[in-house]
């Protein structure tokens, strides 16, 4: 007879500390190989969920690995939207019962993979071919609706078993993912921080470790020193010891930073951008990185110089017409600020923030812009 557990969100509050992490983080030049013989520890049969534009390229690789380990394989390709449904269909696509999920690709096939790996039960491992993002690190999966706006988070039980990151898949992605899961990584120390700061609460609904604050707070020092120079090689298949420790903070880092560490206003913001004209189509990293430079003016302070000169180096939005936006009106401000203060990680603040406050601190965000662009 199984168990039914009580929702992972339901388990904690304040009064206690939470650090989540996956089981093993796995990260080299040809790391794939190893996915078979993680798979063979966690079973004797899987699927693999995998971005359909990505197939041809590594799905062969993953067979041969399971094969080698005496792990029957059965390969599912995702290039659709993320739903209420999309686990469901994809288990209605599976032929056998499985013990093993492995998710590779981006963000939204990993995403995908634990959709249904969370109908399913038992094991997952993450193969992740951009460093986009930090989803596969994480137990958060993201649901979306017909319209493509964010319409769930949702939560595994844990973790993944395993994470294995191979640097010369990535070292080959476009340099555009790179760029956005850079914006995404370099906002989790200042967003832990405003948790750590303010009490708030966790991915976990519990309060950080100081574990994880400092984890956060390693991943931007790592950023800060490697990243410009690591984006410089994207997409060149060079593997450097900066490109290397630059996946490391985006991806591992990262996703310990945000999930045992806590996000803020940055990540709330990421709610309400997509209403303004043309918002829904920029990355959600890149929307991060400005979302960033939105925080640092809310709590009245400047952005570190070393931050600036590493979004002026690798080209990360100081301003809306940076991000490919237009100046939107004063009722798209409001409608991003209602979104956005509706987020319980707008809460994590030192001080309540407002609807007032938060435009405002938008509009002068873009005039410094123009006054830098003027003095430039």
């Amino acid at each position: 007879m199984r168990l039914k557990h009580k929702p992972i969100m339901e388990m904690f509050d304040t009064s206690v500390t939470v650090f989540g992490a996956p089981g093993r983080y796995i990260q080299g030049q040809n790391a794939w190989r190893l996915v078979g013989d993680c798979a063979a520890t966690l079973g004797s049969s899987a699927v693999l969920v995998i971005d359909g534009a990505i197939r041809d390229m590594l799905a062969g690789q993953v067979e041969e690995s399971c094969k080698a380990a005496g792990v029957a394989l059965e390969t599912l390709s995702f290039s659709g939207e993320l739903g209420r449904t999309t686990g469901q269909d994809l288990q209605t696509r599976m032929t056998s019962p499985v013990s093993i999920v492995i998710a590779a690709g981006g963000g939204r096939a990993i995403d995908a993979g634990k959709a249904l790996a969370e109908r399913i039960g038992g094991g997952l491992i993450t193969l992740p071919t951009v460093a986009s993002n930090d989803a596969p690190t994480s137990k958060n999966f993201v649901l979306y609706d017909d319209a493509h706006r964010l319409l769930e988070v949702r939560h595994l039980m844990r973790n993944p078993d395993f994470v294995i990151v191979d640097t010369t898949i990535l070292s080959m992605a476009p340099k555009a993912l790179f760029l956005a899961g850079l914006g995404d990584a370099v906002a989790k120390k200042f967003e832990a921080d405003a948790c750590f700061r303010s009490g708030g609460g966790t991915m976990f609904l519990a309060s950080s470790t100081r574990l994880a604050h400092s984890i956060a707070e390693t991943c931007y020092d790592t950023l800060v020193r490697h990243g410009a120079a690591a984006w410089s090689v994207v997409g060149t298949g060079a593997v450097t010891e900066d490109f290397e420790a630059s996946v490391e903070a985006m991806i591992l880092m990262a996703g310990l930073g945000f999930e045992s560490g806590g996000l803020s206003l940055p990540h709330a913001l990421t709610r309400g951008i997509p209403l303004l004209p043309g918002g829904g189509e920029v990355l959600h990293g890149i929307q991060v990185a400005w979302a960033l430079i939105i925080h640092f003016e809310t709590l009245g302070i400047e952005p570190p110089p070393e931050l600036v000169r590493l979004y002026d180096a690798v080209g990360l939005p100081l301003s809306l017409r940076a991000m490919g936006l237009s100046q939107p009106s004063h009722s798209d401000l409001l409608a991003l600020a209602d979104a956005t203060l509706a987020v319980r990680h707008a809460k994590n603040m030192p001080f309540e923030v407002d609807a007032e406050m938060l435009v405002n601190a938008i509009l002068r965000v873009e005039e410094k812009a123009v006054a830098r662009s003027v003095e430039a």
